[in-house]
């Protein structure tokens, strides 16, 4: 969860783009579409305190194109294909994908129904009734509310309160997805900018289990609550929490919506015990002869503050050796928040040292994440 809200300027004409995470037809893997779409009931802000939304009915499938069913693209004419579909997968979807603010935080999120209902992650709602401005691609904005959190999975739920028939696009499931699955992945990383349009990230699932779905579409701080999308423009999980790398990431399965959707309805709050402040750097890397070397640098976190750089390697902590990332990370598991840590560095050949002021690692990063 991005922890300022960017300021907000006048929008200029703007173009939905598959956006950053590298080349689009890279890692083909094995395809495969299915599952039952759900178009969720309406309720309205007033009718949740007394009432719920009836269960989800079945929603419709769109017939994909053949390349989706092979194992790989095996031509240029598949890829084509893919393209198309994808392209007007995201004309279809992005008017409902909206940046939310929650306070002085802002997040992501995906309206499923006419009268405003608004999925997101439990750590960017926070709790129930709070006050909530959704900014929409165009750049209108609208008040709402946030009403019930599951923090034991990380799923939230939003209204919009204010009068209209918005945008929206409907609920699926994982009952028939598969390792492999080409799916879509939309966010605000940074908060909402009026100068850049939604970013949209092409990748494939990578794990799926009861409590998880794991794809390996670029994350990034923002786009905690945006949606993840099949090949059917149907929401099949929300963003949750980004790990290790930028490019293996976590979702809410949108499943446990569907079994709590009562609850969150009623703007319950639960599982809201939160574990001990954990130190945080922010920074990655892979092991290096000399230490590690540094593949990405948290934006605006203590490593970027301090002067760390992609490229750097990592050789010593506090003045011990720093064996590989595994060997960096219990040094900063052992630090405490506002400690000052000194990195011994090389870089382009020449050695320095920086200081690190270790901070508290924020929600919307995974629990591996030095």
């Amino acid at each position: 969860m991005q922890t300022s809200a960017c300021p907000m300027t006048p929008p200029r004409s703007r173009r939905v783009n598959l956006a950053a995470g590298g080349v689009l037809w890279w890692a083909l893997a094995s395809a495969g579409f299915g599952a039952l779409g759900q178009e969720i009931a309406k309720v309205s802000v007033e009718e949740t305190s007394l009432s719920v939304a009836a269960k989800p009915s079945p929603g419709k499938l769109f017939k994909l194109p053949g390349a989706f069913r092979k194992e790989t693209p095996t031509s240029v004419d598949d890829l084509k294909s893919m393209q198309r579909h994808i392209q007007d997968l995201v004309s279809r979807v992005s008017s409902a994908v909206v940046a939310v603010r929650v306070g002085s935080a802002s997040g992501s999120g995906v309206v499923i129904s006419e009268d405003g209902l608004v999925l997101s992650a439990a750590h960017v709602c926070v709790r129930p009734s709070l006050d909530v401005t959704f900014i929409f691609p165009d750049g209108k904005t609208a008040r709402g509310k946030t009403l019930g959190t599951n923090h034991e999975i990380d799923g939230g739920l939003m209204q919009i309160t204010d009068a209209g028939h918005w945008p929206h696009i409907q609920m699926g499931d994982l009952d028939q997805a598969r390792l492999g699955d080409w799916v879509l992945s939309f966010g605000h990383p940074g908060g909402f900018d009026p100068y850049r349009s939604i970013v949209v990230r092409l990748g494939r699932i990578i794990r799926l289990a009861r409590g998880v779905v794991q794809t390996d579409c670029t994350l990034m701080a923002g786009d905690s609550g945006g949606p993840l999308f099949d090949m059917h423009g149907r929401v099949i999980g929300i963003h949750s929490r980004i790990s290790d790398s930028t490019a293996a990431n976590f979702h809410v399965p949108i499943t446990t919506y569907h079994e709590t959707w009562e609850r969150l309805a009623r703007s319950e709050n639960w599982g809201d015990g939160r574990p001990a402040p954990q130190p945080w750097v922010g920074a990655w890397g892979l092991d290096h002869p000399e230490g590690f070397r540094v593949e990405l640098v948290n934006r605006n976190g203590p490593a970027e503050k301090a002067g760390v750089r992609v490229g750097d390697i990592v050789r010593c902590v506090n003045g011990q050796d720093c064996a590989g990332f595994e060997s960096f990370k219990k040094h900063v598991a052992r630090t405490k928040l506002g400690e000052l840590v000194k990195l011994a560095i090389q870089r382009d050949g020449l050695d320095m040292a920086l200081l690190v002021t270790i901070e508290q690692r924020p929600d919307w990063l995974g629990p591996a994440t030095p």
